[in-house]
């Protein structure tokens, strides 16, 4: 199966482009579910970081991490505004719309720029 880099959507091996958003499908691996925990495992979330490709290190933002709820990933976003990395929630405004149907969604990407991306990753693995 074949990933879209950047909404995350699966397709079969023959694909090469996502018919959402026009973005290019690769054979990496989706982003992990996210899990539903306590406010105390929130704190201690691992964050599942992937390489970057030649071609995404070419776009102007790219998905740092999936955030299960709008609100841990608007922590997230200010923790990185704080150590100086801007940092983009592409979904806020569908969450906040339609955050009644989260199930729909699935996930809240947090997205940086590609020269910014190993900062961030930095900043979230401390």
């Amino acid at each position: 199966m074949k990933t879209c880099s950047y909404c995350g959507a699966t397709y079969p091996d023959d694909m090469t482009e996502c018919p959402i958003d026009h973005a290019a499908v690769s054979f990496k691996p989706a982003a992990a579910a996210p899990h539903s925990g306590s406010a105390s495992d929130s704190q201690r979330d691992e964050f599942k970081f992937s390489l970057l490709t030649p071609e995404e290190r070419q776009q102007d933002l790219v998905t740092l991490v999936t955030c299960g709820t709008l609100m841990s990933a608007d922590m997230i976003v200010c923790k990185l505004r704080a150590a100086g990395v801007e940092a983009f929630i592409p979904d806020k405004m569908l969450m906040q719309t339609v955050g009644f149907n989260f199930n729909t969604f699935g996930y809240v990407r947090v997205q940086v720029a590609p020269n910014d991306y190993d900062t961030a990753k930095a900043v979230l693995s401390r």
